[in-house]
């Protein structure tokens, strides 16, 4: 068979990022020198939990003072803004979809509730491709676009709660039943690209069927929040950073900064549901999963990372959530190892949460590395948002441990800041 131009371009692209994120050029690699970190004055004071609003506390400006546990509001729970929304919502709803935008449809949605779609109309792509709701196989130039919902077809109907990038888009199509992940306001739009326009329209009905009027079982016990179940002192022997060797002399790196409280199923599903790739593990399984995902016309985002170590290991899992054509330069990845440590009969997991922004010089040896945000308190909030949009966890809090990190130098020389917090969910 024999491929456009822009298939092997697209995969060449592919070999050339991953074998650069693999070679362990984006990490501290050499030891340059002892790593900064400014000390922190804990007064004696016990562990506080109190519910924060609004949904996620911002990074904050100033460090936290004194170590406790402080409760995350899930938007799910938020119900001064969306209960009585969600109860005012209409049965019926309908909309026309002409503009490559989401559409708020003015309907706020429940956690766990159903919405019935039923979509028609024809659509005509800037290519000459048409399109219905179910969307038109990709092309080889689609491997080179942005599309809001990378897994479903060029000019589909995909739905998303939320008006917020963490949010994870689902499909949907000419007709079927979605769970809704979260609540919150519900948006729909026509997945195609900036630079893939199109004529036409979809009209779309949206129905939220009666409730069962079969007695329904008796609720469960509410499950215990996180808060109540961590403290500062599950952190104490939990190292502040990874290091690049497994023991001895290396070079400190990204700052640990969530917990997760689950099963190893629960994780994995867990970030799946959130929009989070599993990554390769090494070039040769990137070199094989990226010409499988190129000849079937998918993107590809599961660039391997290189190897960093907690507890003498080197981490368990690797995520990652990019776009697939800035996943070179730009991507949000984490690391996660399992501890020793358990919290209500499950295990406890941690990890390093951080954002590659682009590139700068490494100032051990005048190379390139990348660039991550300084403010990583954002990718850690990031994490929670995503995993809150997606309704992965049932509770969430964060720890400020009892000797909280507040800000530091990567080995290559990049600085970063934070407030010392830890957030914990615990995973459904």
């Amino acid at each position: 068979m024999r491929l456009p131009v822009l298939a092997p371009v697209a995969l060449y692209l592919v070999i050339a990022t991953a074998a650069s994120f693999a070679s362990g050029q984006t990490d501290p690699a050499t030891p340059s020198g002892t790593a900064q970190q400014s000390p922190a004055t804990i007064p004696p004071a016990p562990p506080v939990s109190s519910p924060t609003t609004p949904v996620l506390v911002p990074a904050a400006t100033t460090p936290a003072i004194g170590c406790g546990v402080q409760a995350i509001v899930s938007m799910r729970d938020n119900h001064l803004t969306t209960a009585a929304a969600v109860a005012a919502h209409k049965k019926n709803y309908e909309f026309t979809l002409d503009s490559a935008d989401w559409v708020d449809t003015g309907a706020t949605v429940a956690a766990g509730e159903v919405a019935s779609f039923t979509a028609s109309g024809k659509i005509t792509l800037a290519d000459g491709r048409t399109a219905t709701p179910d969307g038109v196989d990709r092309g080889w130039k689609d491997l080179l676009r942005q599309f809001p919902l990378n897994s479903a077809k060029a000019g589909a109907l995909v739905g998303r709660v939320g008006n917020a990038d963490a949010s994870v888009p689902f499909s949907i199509g000419a007709s079927g039943q979605v769970t809704m992940p979260t609540t919150g306001e519900l948006y729909l739009r026509v997945n195609t690209s900036s630079d893939l326009s199109f004529s036409g329209d979809y009209k779309v009905k949206l129905t939220f069927p009666e409730p069962s009027k079969a007695k329904a079982a008796a609720p469960a016990a509410p499950a215990v929040p996180v808060s109540s179940l961590i403290s500062p002192a599950i952190f104490a022997d939990i190292p502040r950073r990874v290091s690049d060797v497994p023991s001895g002399e290396g070079n400190p790196g990204d700052m640990v900064n969530f917990g997760l409280v689950g099963t190893k199923e629960q994780v994995l599903a867990a970030f799946k549901a959130a929009g989070w790739v599993a990554v390769d593990k090494s070039v040769q399984d990137a070199l094989i999963n990226g010409l499988l995902k190129t000849l079937s016309r998918e993107a590809y985002t599961a660039m391997p990372m290189s190897t960093l170590y907690l507890f003498g290991r080197p981490q368990d899992i690797s995520f990652a959530r990019a776009d697939p054509l800035m996943v070179a330069a730009e991507r949000h990845h984490l690391r996660v190892w399992q501890t020793d440590k358990t919290i209500d009969g499950r295990p406890l997991w941690v990890g390093s949460a951080t954002h590659d922004i682009g590139f700068e010089k490494d100032q051990r040896n005048g190379g390139v590395t990348h660039k991550i945000d300084p403010e990583i308190d954002k990718e850690r909030d990031y994490l929670v948002h995503t995993f809150d949009a997606a309704g992965a966890f049932s509770s969430a809090a964060y720890v400020t441990p009892s000797n909280p990190l507040l800000d530091a130098k990567t080995a290559t020389g990049g600085s970063f800041r934070s407030d010392g917090r830890i957030a914990v969910m615990d995973l459904k």
